[in-house]
């Protein structure tokens, strides 16, 4: 199984590819760097950095931070086609400027270039960050653009529960008591969501004590299975 663990930078994608690898020890659990950007901090199987950095091509292209980055998962496009990935859980950790892998097409070819059929993203979300109804919705339909963009199932998973707390169903609650447009746009996407057949409910982990973790396994597992109901 293939998981490309996806967020926006600080929702501690590393971390949780660390501690996540950490759990699911007794298994063949391969851990992919595809960040040329960032050193990992966990002992990666395969390091993207080892062929391609970014500072490098910030000085070579001359280039800012943002285009050397999409410059750099162009220039590693070649090396991950001869990627070859054997395991019961190979887990992707994706750059840390999110809208950048998304936004380009290099980054829709990594993936396409990596999935089979049993690939899913894991989309982490700081739970710090979400301070009203408004921010909360913008979460879940960040989670859409996952699927719509990369083609591939996913699940909303909050990070550091340990820091901050939130109740989903009073978030949901305050959306549809709101004046405007915000009610029909949280059930058009509550729509999508069934018609993809994206997991609804979000899960809270902490990756310090890994709490939250015998949930992301269960949900990752039960996208792959039809009978499976974890709205």
């Amino acid at each position: 199984m293939e998981l490309f663990v996806l967020g926006p930078a600080g929702s501690g994608k590393s971390t949780f590819v660390k501690a996540f690898s950490e759990y699911l020890e007794g298994c063949n659990v391969k851990c992919i760097n595809l960040d040329p950007a960032t050193p990992p901090i966990y002992k990666a199987d395969i390091d993207i950095r080892r062929y391609i950095k970014t500072e490098e091509v910030m000085d070579r292209y001359k280039l800012g931070i943002n285009s050397a980055l999409i410059k750099s998962i162009e220039l590693s496009i070649p090396f991950i086609k001869n990627f070859k990935i054997m395991g019961d859980y190979i887990l992707y950790d994706t750059p840390g400027q999110m809208e950048l892998f998304l936004s380009s097409r290099y980054g829709r070819e990594t993936v396409d270039l990596l999935k089979t059929d049993t690939t899913a993203g894991v989309f982490l979300i700081d739970t710090t960050t979400i301070q009203d109804a408004e921010s909360f919705l913008s979460t879940i339909m960040e989670n859409v653009i996952v699927t719509l963009r990369l083609h591939i199932p996913s699940l909303t998973v909050f990070t550091k529960s340990d820091l901050a707390s939130i109740d989903i169903e009073k978030l949901k609650h305050e959306i549809m008591e709101k004046p405007g447009v915000l009610p029909e746009l949280l059930e058009k996407t509550i729509e999508f969501i069934e018609y993809t057949n994206i997991p609804q409910r979000p899960i809270m982990i902490s990756n310090i004590s890994k709490k939250g973790f015998d949930e992301v396994l269960s949900a990752i597992n039960e996208l792959f299975c039809s009978c499976g109901d974890i709205s």
